[in-house]
């Protein structure tokens, strides 16, 4: 099996994907509305995913942050892109659309 690298640039991040642990509900939050606030709590269960003041949480909102930033135009003119490494083996890598 040969392994597949895929480039994103992150102006084609449309959204973040979070799967509530208890209940496998999902929900996608647009990158370009993220304000670095990640959900308390799993929308269908209730189930809570991140606690404030927690270091996981406090890590997501620095992510939910810097993706903003990055998005945008730099001054220096450089690109950010996201390198991501596809395993054929894992179930997780495609998703159709």
């Amino acid at each position: 099996m040969s392994d597949m690298m895929l480039n994103i640039s992150l102006s084609d991040l449309s959204a973040i994907k979070i799967t509530c642990p208890q209940c496998r509900a999902s929900a996608e939050f647009p990158v370009a509305r993220l304000q670095g606030d990640p959900p308390e709590r799993c929308f269908h269960c209730r189930g809570e995913w991140f606690v404030v003041g927690n270091p996981r949480t406090t890590a997501l909102e620095h992510l939910f942050r810097a993706l903003g930033e990055l998005r945008g135009k730099s001054e220096s003119g450089c690109r950010v892109d996201l390198v991501i490494k596809e395993d054929p083996r894992s179930p997780h890598t495609r998703v159709p659309i």
